[in-house]
């Protein structure tokens, strides 16, 4: 199966579409396998409500230019957006391995000493350079890259891929998996790593109840969720069992202590590396 043919749950729509109605909050939503279990319930047709589609670095920037009310967004951009909120009890996170999120490479991960990034998502981009400087210990150039993973890694040592492609492209090639990096997070500090939070806009009207009823709706469904997203991509009898364990085993949605511990840690070393910069402390509704 051809990775550019995958498809993804969800059409982007234009933000004209969702916006004509200025008293109509609008929630971003990401269109990855491992956000439906929070999305699916949202993208039923609700009156108080709109949503749009988009990739997890788009969804912060319209957030961030109030363009939208609320938005499933990379975990690591939540202290930089002022005026915002993340959801208590509520998250995208692995204990380790997440298989979603990988270094391709035909290098060990000693020897990789240029990367390219996937703009996609943020996260996991400042995530690989704290791997990389603080446990691997190697000195590494890392380069945005937007292309197939072939091509990228005969440019550089190696590709950093996200969300279906990265899962998919795992299962057809075990062989150029260099780090998965949720796996490396727990292995050298313990916690689980959190990819992705609602951030909400204080001056919003929507509640943040919405985003927790939905991941309980969400969690019930994951198994009826992963088998229409394998039919949908016609997937292997292997593949469909690969894509139930990978949003009942391999992700957690519920954000507790140890998930709060191990973000603040995240912002920590990002900090402490020039990675972020922080506008505010982040706060929790």
């Amino acid at each position: 199966m051809e990775t550019s043919h995958w498809k993804t749950p969800g059409k982007r729509e234009p933000d004209s579409a969702l916006t004509s109605n200025s008293l109509k909050p609008v929630i971003s939503l990401i269109p990855y396998l491992n956000a439906l279990p929070l999305t699916h319930f949202l993208k039923t047709k609700n009156p108080t409500y709109s949503v749009t589609t988009d990739v997890p670095s788009e969804s912060c920037n319209k957030l961030a230019a109030g363009r939208v009310d609320a938005g499933l967004v990379s975990s690591i951009s939540l202290p930089e957006i002022p005026d915002v909120c993340a959801v208590d009890g509520v998250c995208i996170a692995s204990e380790g391995p997440v298989e979603s999120v990988f270094l391709f490479s035909k290098k060990s991960p000693d020897q990789i000493h240029s990367i390219g990034l996937d703009p996609a998502s943020r996260t996991s981009n400042v995530l690989i350079q704290i791997l990389m400087s603080r446990w691997v210990k190697t000195k590494c150039r890392f380069l945005p890259f937007q292309g197939e993973l072939a091509e990228g890694m005969r440019k550089m040592d190696g590709v950093l891929a996200i969300g279906d492609r990265a899962f998919l492209s795992a299962i057809e090639n075990p062989a150029i998996i260099a780090m998965d990096l949720a796996s490396e997070w727990k292995k050298f500090t313990g916690f689980p790593f959190v990819f992705a939070m609602w951030g909400l806009r204080r001056t919003s009207s929507l509640s943040p109840d919405i985003f927790r009823k939905a991941m309980e709706s969400g969690m019930e469904k994951r198994i009826e969720i992963a088998d229409q997203f394998s039919r949908e991509n016609q997937f292997t009898k292997r593949q469909q069992q690969l894509t139930r364990r990978y949003l009942t085993h391999n992700l957690h949605y519920t954000f507790g202590p140890r998930e709060r511990k191990g973000l603040l840690l995240f912002f920590s070393y990002a900090t402490e590396m020039g990675l972020i910069h922080p506008s505010h402390e982040l706060n929790f509704i």
